[in-house]
């Protein structure tokens, strides 16, 4: 690096950059158009838009990630004061390990299924020199420890799917800030976080950003986080930004109308109603009752451990078109139960009597539940062959059809692949897979984390036309307790694998009891503060 650039004021300066993807049907179509930015080193800059603006087109763009299919059309991307594009492969791939950190968005398509936490962030060490296994242990559990594990030892031999979403998120960041880099990009960080692991990974990366410079390119389609977090924002619109500057200034007085309409949806009030949800009638008889149970994960092979309870002595009972919603921090729990339920894991204490109804099940991570090797006819037609329900090829067609039509897909899709749809798309094919079969209950295990605004609002308004027109019931884990407060009857509060308080939500959210309850709702409360509120 010359000394005129390490001076530069702008660590990233991205000038009349375009880039295009082939298409079947477009030929060359834009994802980003003459796309101009300046980031001033120090700075937390955030980038936000409705999915396939190009918020993570422009990341990968800097930090040298595009897929091979993508094509470069004209500009420049300066990286201090140094053209990125004219630089070799080579020196392209030292950056990113040494000076940039991406934080990826999907953590369960991020981690290797087959590596346990230990070896993969041991990994990221050893590649960039380190290579004393004690320094290494130490190194990861402090970092561990840096973003919220109370007891990093328990994480350390586990595998990625044995992990919450959440969990799954902060390792992410812990590999990312393993390698104290001057750039870091940060794509959707917070998505798969409760409020109260939200407010703390901010204060983490603001508090790393101050005391070791670093600078921060922040995307993500929650105005609230951006507006608490982010020095500047840049609205990115069709792979252009239509709109930049300080957060506080953009966020309270936006200067263009899709600005405006994003501010709108982003609280999801429009879609919201006291009769958005059906109300349940306590006395008719439960579709599930769960009592004293408890459940976890096999322990490591050759350990005296054999078995690891996650949840403990939990019960409760849901009712026919119920929405009950599971709220607590990251590693509580809910997901635990949430497989429990379905059967993904057995119970090792307790009862569980489902009183005959099917089950279906909307995972957190649309992404990682697809199979990326087949199309979405063929996911659509496996819960039938699961349930090995005969149907004649005339009626399955119908079904299909007729589910397609109901996730508001065209029935055209059936014939597209995961990786083809959008993420909202991607949500609404995990929706269709679950009705196919007609359920009485639906386990939705943080469905809107991922989306923007809009496609939760589409989701929402799905599961909604679900609960209405067939009577299912929902138990809805999310960490979004807005949209909890608005759609559940009830509500349940975990804390360490236990239930510690539950009853009517507005109860809960007006007078909480339990510790848990109290910090989420603190947190909620910090996050929709005002601009810059971490600052």
């Amino acid at each position: 690096m010359n000394k005129s650039s390490s001076k530069s004021v702008n660590i990233i300066e991205i000038k009349d950059f375009s880039l295009c993807f082939p298409s079947k049907t477009e030929g060359m179509k834009p994802v980003l158009n003459k796309l101009n930015l300046s980031i001033k080193r120090g700075s937390i800059f955030g980038v936000t838009g409705n999915s396939g603006c190009g918020k993570t087109m422009t990341a990968m763009s800097i930090a040298s990630l595009l897929p091979k299919e993508a094509s470069i059309q004209g500009g420049d991307i300066l990286f201090n004061g140094q053209s990125l594009l004219s630089m070799d492969p080579h020196s392209r791939r030292l950056l990113l390990g040494d000076k940039i950190g991406v934080i990826f968005q999907e953590p369960m398509s991020a981690l290797d299924p087959l590596m346990r936490i230990e070896a993969a962030l041991g990994e990221v060490l050893i590649s960039h020199g380190v290579k004393d296994k004690n320094e290494i242990r130490s190194k990861i559990m402090e970092m561990l420890k840096v973003v919220g594990f109370k007891n990093p030892d328990a994480i350390l031999n586990r595998y990625p799917h044995q992990l919450s979403g959440g969990q799954r998120q902060r390792i992410l960041i812990a590999g990312a800030a393993l390698l104290k880099p001057s750039l870091l990009i940060c794509d959707e960080p917070t998505s798969a976080l409760d409020t109260v692991t939200t407010i703390s990974i901010l204060e983490l990366l603001r508090s790393m950003s101050i005391s070791m410079g670093i600078t921060m390119l922040f995307i993500s389609h929650d105005l609230n986080v951006v507006g608490c977090f982010c020095d500047y924002v840049a609205v990115m619109k069709d792979g252009a930004i239509i709109e930049k500057g300080i957060t506080s200034r953009v966020l309270r007085s936006p200067q263009t109308p899709y600005t405006l309409s994003l501010l709108r949806k982003s609280r999801l009030d429009n879609v919201l109603s006291n009769d958005f949800f059906l109300k349940p009638n306590y006395s008719e008889t439960p579709l599930l009752e769960v009592s004293n149970m408890s459940s976890g994960y096999d322990g490591r092979l050759f350990s005296r451990q054999k078995h690891a309870n996650v949840i403990h002595d939990i019960s409760f009972k849901m009712y026919p078109k119920e929405v009950l919603g599971v709220i607590g921090g990251s590693g509580c729990g809910k997901t635990t139960l949430a497989k429990t339920i379905c059967g993904l894991l057995t119970p090792t204490a307790g009862t569980m009597l489902l009183n005959d109804v099917i089950i279906g099940v909307v995972f957190q991570d649309p992404a990682s539940c697809l199979n990326p090797s087949h199309n979405i006819l063929w996911h659509l037609l496996e819960p039938l062959k699961a349930k090995k329900i005969k149907l004649s090829k005339l009626e399955t067609r119908e079904l299909l059809i007729a589910t397609m039509k109901e996730v508001n897909l065209k029935p055209s899709y059936l014939l597209r692949y995961p990786h083809q749809l959008s993420g909202g798309q991607r949500q609404r094919v995990a929706i269709a897979m679950c009705l196919i079969l007609k359920p009485k209950l639906i386990i939705a295990d943080e469905p809107f984390s991922s989306l923007d605004a809009s496609s939760a609002a589409n989701v929402l308004s799905l599961l909604s036309s679900i609960n209405h027109k067939y009577n299912t019931a929902i138990l809805l884990i999310s960490h979004n307790l807005h949209i909890v407060s608005k759609v559940a009857s009830r509500v349940m509060v975990m804390d360490s694998g236990t239930i510690v308080e539950s009853g009517q939500l507005s109860e809960v959210f007006a007078s909480p009891s339990s510790q848990a309850a109290k910090d989420l709702l603190e947190a909620e409360r910090k996050l929709n503060s005002n601009p810059n509120a971490l600052s």
